[in-house]
């Protein structure tokens, strides 16, 4: 009976240079987490507040969302920029 052939063990690769977010995303993402809290927090405190959580939720909340994930992801180093 003969085994099937077995995965050899993959030789290291090199390493991946990982550089950390920059700044205009980690603040992008701190307003995506402050305006998730933010909005839990005032539904939280006004439970009953339905048009409050109507104009929040439904309206504002998805827009600055977007605005924020758009102005996050936008590069600031003119070296990014494809010419």
């Amino acid at each position: 009976m003969q085994l099937p052939p077995t995965a050899s063990v993959p030789e290291a690769s090199p390493a991946i240079d990982v550089t950390a977010l920059p700044a205009r995303s980690l603040w992008g993402v701190v307003g995506l987490v402050g305006l998730t809290v933010g909005s839990l927090g005032l539904a939280w405190l006004w439970p009953d507040a339905t048009l409050l959580h109507f104009l929040c939720v439904a309206q504002a909340v998805p827009v600055l969302y977007f605005l924020l994930a758009c102005w996050g992801t936008q590069s600031t180093h003119t070296d990014d920029d494809a010419v």
